[in-house]
């Protein structure tokens, strides 16, 4: 199925597994966005598919995500500007607080375990938001691209075995890498999600999956990876003109 590509184009430029992925877009526009009151909130009476989703990009060099929103609290982690896959930083941001003075995102990190959040200053990011996410349905073998209510991309995938199960939850696109071989596993481009492998941990990265192209488009369908989604490349291509990082996928 073809993707209906929207005006806006995808967020970052992001680094290669080797090299720079030079075709993508700039980073996010530092305009400010203007914020629901409550983070996802809609107007009364919308479907809950209308809600975007807000999404900051570190705008210093290195932003702290706490426990608590309020100094002092528990350091979950620090995330510079450009993350060790060499993208910009970018967090999907889901409630909003105001405390110790200040104003706070609470983000969904790309961090151990998974689903982990952390509170973030609001003057550390820079917003945007997406219209679009992403549905994985690991029974029916489907990636599915929506854009706010509506369908608009359907691509057969190839998911982990039962072995290296593919994650399941809800995490966002955090890179977006082009392989250093042109007849790679990963096929032509890779994305790199916030989502860890729930048994592999020695892997580049501690165990990051991906939703990536294909050498072997026959392997489309089927449960043969170590828990990455693979899609067949013109189909990788076609998100990567699409998607900005930040978007949401959801496993299930």
């Amino acid at each position: 199925m073809t993707t209906r590509r929207k005006a806006a184009g995808p967020a970052s430029v992001l680094l290669a597994i080797v090299f720079v992925l030079s075709a993508c877009s700039g980073p996010p526009s530092e305009q400010p966005v203007a914020r629901p009151s409550v983070l996802g909130e809609t107007v009364k009476n919308t479907r809950p598919c209308a809600r975007y989703t807000l999404i900051g990009g570190v705008r210093v060099p290195v932003a702290e995500a706490l426990e608590h929103p309020r100094p002092g609290a528990p350091l979950l982690g620090r995330f510079p500007r450009v993350n060790v896959q060499g993208a910009g930083q970018v967090f999907p941001l889901l409630d909003e607080t105001y405390a110790a003075g200040r104003v706070w995102y609470q983000a969904l990190l790309p961090i151990r375990p998974n689903g982990a959040t952390g509170w973030v200053r609001a003057a550390d990011l820079r917003l945007q938001r997406s219209d679009y996410r992403v549905v994985v349905d690991l029974s029916r073998l489907r990636l599915e691209v929506y854009d706010l209510c509506d369908r608009i991309a359907d691509y057969p995938i190839a998911v982990g075995t039962s072995d290296t199960p593919t994650p399941k939850g809800t995490f966002f696109l955090n890179s977006l890498l082009k392989p250093p071989e042109r007849d790679s596993v990963y096929g032509v481009l890779a994305f790199g999600l916030s989502a860890y492998s729930d048994v592999i941990r020695d892997w580049k990265w501690g165990g990051v999956v991906g939703i990536h192209g294909t050498n072997d488009p026959s392997s489309i369908g089927h449960r043969v990876s170590h828990g990455c989604i693979r899609l067949r490349n013109e189909d990788i291509r076609a998100l990567a003109r699409l998607l900005p990082l930040g978007t949401l996928v959801r496993i299930h």
